[in-house]
């Protein structure tokens, strides 16, 4: 009897190569073949996070989501949780092939800009914290990936910060991006008065109050871009 991998454990080993593979270029940024070993890495993490996911689509007793807790805070059962979904899988290999197209483009677009390797590296760990944001599985490790795209956003929006126009799309992101901080950091509050967890299936599984719906609403309206 041949017994296959559980999708969630292959999910968690990929995720943890792929972030390996896109720290090493990181560490190795003074190499004159920079922009090869980043659009490589990209490249690897891309392919290898399509296994998980063929394996769960495949699997018809697949669990909706497997948590991991790495470590807790003590205070409040506050921990760093990881989740894996269906939403989770699906999502990181659109994300490692955006960047991975955002990375061929640039090689060529930005081949006469002398800060062409900054750019890259703001771009992989825009796609480090986008990674932490999706496979967070409570609201304390999605903050930290939450925060991170929004300053990474900030940064790559207005790389051309003297035209105006980047400068202010810029600035756009930032004020959207507090405003979002804010309805976060209240229901992040609501639940640590009101509720036993911040993980994510149990606040899913809760009755939501208004006040909790009204921060969730707005922090979601302001990182998804509604305004124009």
């Amino acid at each position: 009897m041949r017994i296959m991998p559980r999708p969630d454990t292959v999910a968690l080993v990929t995720t943890i190569i792929s972030i390996v593979l896109i720290l090493n270029p990181l560490f190795n940024s003074q190499t004159n073949n920079f922009h090869l070993l980043a659009k490589n890495a990209v490249k690897m993490a891309f392919f290898i996070s399509l296994v998980p996911l063929f394996l769960f689509l495949s699997d018809d007793n697949a669990a909706s989501s497997a948590n991991t807790a790495w470590f807790g805070l003590g205070a409040f059962n506050l921990s760093f949780t990881t989740q894996f979904d269906l939403y989770a899988l699906l999502f990181l290999p659109v994300a490692f092939l955006v960047t991975w197209s955002i990375l061929e483009f640039s090689t060529w677009y930005m081949q006469t800009d002398p800060n062409i390797d900054q750019f890259f590296k703001y771009l992989l760990i825009f796609l480090l914290a986008m990674i932490t944001l999706v496979c967070s599985g409570n609201l304390l490790l999605l903050f930290l990936g939450w925060e991170g795209v929004g300053i990474m956003s900030f940064l790559l929006i207005g790389w051309y910060n003297a035209r105006s126009d980047a400068a202010t799309a810029a600035l756009q992101a930032v004020l959207y991006n507090r405003t979002g901080d804010i309805g976060f950091l209240l229901a992040f509050c609501w639940l640590m008065m009101n509720a036993q967890s911040v993980d994510l299936p149990y606040i899913l599984s809760m009755f939501p109050s208004t006040l909790l719906l009204i921060g969730f609403i707005t922090a979601a309206a302001s990182k998804s871009a509604q305004f124009g």
